[in-house]
Parts: structure tokens; C-alpha cells; sequence
């Protein structure tokens, strides 16, 4: 922790130079996405909190906005680790009842799966896969750990202000969300292309946020942060995917 610590102040953008000396500026905490790395975070989390730096306002990308939303809805470092180590993650990677328990019929299901992922040109255009899994599961795993801010619409009304982010699939773009549910905000943020389907908020399909903007800087930035901690878990080809994505989708 001492090294990590030692590397936090080079992850810290100077706060203007008009700021009055004597008034703190306001800081503001930006977690990538990284899968299964997402845990990192929570290191930094207690790094933050054994040295009792305050965090005024934070985003997260897919497993970053995970940690992000329970540390913004209050819960420490330490209930974060407990909270993440206790879920059954393969719970999310499924639709259904465990495959022991379903019938012969519903077995067959999954022989057939592909020919719902097939990508075609229709009527309407382009038709892209959905998806592997509509997502139901994971949502509803996502509803329990967030069920202390199931009251809260407007996630500036958290303990901690925040803000998770997706990609609109149709255009590419960075989508921040502010607002709404935030465990179907959490599954947008984290809804893999080719893995789950397209979440749909307010007439938007949405899908993981690290296509667009995996380290929420700028997020954070617009939520008024003086000085920003980012903090980035993902590997090198995963940045490298969503650059060639975001590309793709650039005019």
C-alpha cells in the first residue's frame, strides 16, 4: 500500500490557480473499467481513507462504476470487499436456472443460442446481435447490492455525488449517467457487446462503458472536481480495443 500511496500524487491534475489558497479544493475520484481487476480499486479506496483524503465526487466505467456506486452510496472500503468478495459473479453470466436444473427441452436451448447472434442486413438496416444474455440475473445481483440507494433517482443526492458511464451503441458516444436506477445504471455500464444485450435507458441502447471512456476523467471533470485521482486497472490491449472501437464509429 506504501507504493501505491507513492504513486497516487502523479495521477493528481493541478487544481486552477485561481483557487484561493485557503479553500480545499474539491476532489474528485475517476475508476476504469478492468473485469475482474475491479477489486484494485478497493485498495485505493482504503489508501484514501487510512490517510483521510476526502473524495467529493467520483465515476466509474463497467467494474469501476460498480465500486464507485457502493462507495458513493456511503459503504467504506472495507464493506466493499466484503460486499464484491460475497457475490457469486457466475450468477450474473446467466439467464436461467442452473443447467441441472431445467428440463431435456430446456437444454436444447442452449444448442440453438447461436442462431440468435447471427448479424444480418433487414428491412430496418444493419442488424446487430443482441447478445448472449438479456441481463435479468445480473440486474437483479446488481438490485441487492444496491437496494440502500433503490430511494435515489438523482445520484447527486448520494452520500458522494456520482456518476457511471456507458456507450451508445448506435453512435458510439460516451453516455453519463447521472440519474435513474442505479442498478440498471450499473448494468449498462458493464454490458459487454456480444455478452449481454444493449440496456435501454431513456430510448438509448447501451452497452459498456469502456468503448467510449474507460478512465471517466472527463466525468469527473464536469462534476466540478479542482483535482482528479484516476485511477486505471485496465491492460494495455484492452485500451487499445476501445480505441480501434471508438474509430470505427467516428465519422
Amino acid at each position: 500500500m506504501g507504493l501505491l500511496l507513492s504513486l497516487l500524487p502523479t495521477a493528481i491534475l493541478a487544481a486552477p490557480a485561481e483557487k484561493a489558497v485557503s479553500e480545499r479544493p474539491r476532489i474528485g475520484l475517476a475508476l476504469s473499467g478492468g473485469g475482474a481487476r475491479g477489486l484494485a480499486h478497493v485498495g485505493v479506496l482504503k489508501v484514501l481513507e487510512e490517510n483521510h483524503i476526502p473524495v467529493d465526487m467520483i465515476a466509474g466505467t463497467s467494474a469501476g462504476a460498480i465500486i464507485a456506486g457502493l462507495y458513493a452510496m456511503g459503504l467504506s472500503a472495507a464493506e466493499i470487499e466484503t460486499t464484491i468478495l460475497g457475490i457469486d459473479w457466475n450468477d450474473g453470466f446467466s439467464d436461467d436456472a442452473e443447467r441441472k436444473y431445467r428440463s431435456f427441452r430446456r437444454k436444447q436451448d442452449d444448442l440453438d443460442i447461436l442462431t440468435t447472434l447471427q448479424a444480418g442486413i433487414d428491412s430496418n438496416g444493419v442488424r446487430l446481435p443482441k447478445g448472449l444474455l438479456q441481463g435479468q440475473r445480473l440486474e437483479l445481483l446488481l438490485k441487492r447490492i444496491t437496494s440502500g440507494a433503490e430511494r435515489v433517482h438523482d445520484f447527486d443526492r448520494l452520500p458522494i455525488p456520482f456518476r457511471a458511464i456507458a456507450t451508445n451503441i448506435e453512435t458510439g458516444e460516451r453516455v453519463t449517467l447521472a440519474g435513474g436506477d442505479m442498478a440498471r445504471a450499473l448494468h449498462a455500464s458493464m454490458a459487454i457487446p456480444g455478452v449481454y444485450a444493449p440496456v435501454e435507458i431513456d430510448g438509448q441502447l447501451l452497452v459498456d462503458g469502456g468503448l467510449s471512456s474507460n478512465l471517466p476523467v472527463q466525468a469527473v471533470r464536469d462534476m466540478g472536481a479542482d483535482l482528479i485521482i484516476a485511477i486505471d486497472i485496465s491492460r494495455s490491449e484492452e485500451r487499445r480495443v476501445g480505441k480501434e472501437c471508438r474509430s470505427r464509429w467516428s465519422p
